[in-house]
């Protein structure tokens, strides 16, 4: 598959719509619960399944749905759990339910991140010239890119994530390289927990999630609404804590000169 193909797959024919709404928060319980739940239950017993479809955690993230566009379906999910002086909640789930020890010292450095929940429904449109599995692989890259798109607006200075080994294999080939930090442990399956600091995260990624990344910051420039929703929403975060404006401010100043490394240089 060519770029420009992978570019029109990620953003034309779907996008990646940040939860901002209970109309959102309901088309997330029902990505998850066609998705998640009955993996999960597969592996461990979930006693509240409301609980499980949406709680605190989620209350104290920034929660992307990936949308088909042709259908309006959702058909993804992916979520960045984040800590800063201001939240409830201190430590990361990886901490709180993953068993992961003697990781205090990397999380001590507020703001800190971890992406988790990532979800892609099993029955998803054909798309031509793509199989199956390239097509899956595809999506999760771009609901992954939205990792690099938070770490510009938050700039969180470490994130984690606790994954199983094929999708440290995709993300190693998009240049993303995530760095272990304890053994596998039981977390509905078995999961390696890891690291990865924000400048490597973001200078790392390969081409095509730097122009996804830049491509879904102009969208919130264009239209920033939501995003100024969510952040009226979390009591837990400040205007100042953000960076749109900074950034559509360097758009609107250097148009197309703006590439990824340019735009961490300039924030």
């Amino acid at each position: 598959m060519t770029t420009p193909s992978i570019f029109h797959l990620l953003t034309q024919e779907y996008s990646l719509v940040l939860v901002t709404s209970e109309d959102d928060i309901r088309a997330l319980k029902e990505v998850r619960r066609k998705t998640l739940l009955n993996a999960y239950q597969n592996l461990a017993k979930i006693e509240d399944e409301e609980t499980f479809l949406y709680n605190k955690d989620d209350e104290q993230s920034f929660i992307y749905l990936l949308k088909h566009n042709p259908t309006e379906n959702y058909v993804g999910t992916i979520r960045v759990f984040f800590v800063n002086p201001n939240t409830p909640i201190q430590k990361i789930p990886l901490q709180l339910y993953g068993n992961v020890q003697n990781i205090d010292h990397l999380v001590a450095e507020h703001p800190v991140c971890e992406v988790s929940r990532l979800a892609l429904a099993s029955d998803l449109e054909p798309y031509p010239g793509l199989s199956a599995l390239q097509l899956r692989t595809s999506l999760t890259m771009g609901l992954m890119s939205t990792i690099g798109i938070n770490m510009f607006l938050y700039q969180c200075n470490n994130i984690f994530s606790i994954m199983e080994p094929a999708l440290f294999r995709i993300l190693k080939r998009q240049g993303i390289h995530f760095q272990q930090i304890g053994p596998a442990v039981e977390y509905y399956g078995m999961r390696i927990p890891h690291m990865i600091k924000r400048e490597t995260l973001i200078t790392g990624s390969k081409e095509m999630l730097g122009e996804i990344t830049l491509f879904y910051l102009r969208q919130l420039c264009h239209a920033p609404e939501k995003f100024h929703q969510f952040i009226e929403t979390h009591p837990y975060l400040n205007h100042s804590d953000l960076r749109l404006e900074e950034i559509c401010r360097i758009f609107k100043e250097y148009g197309e000169k703006v590439t990824v490394p340019f735009l961490l240089e300039h924030t």
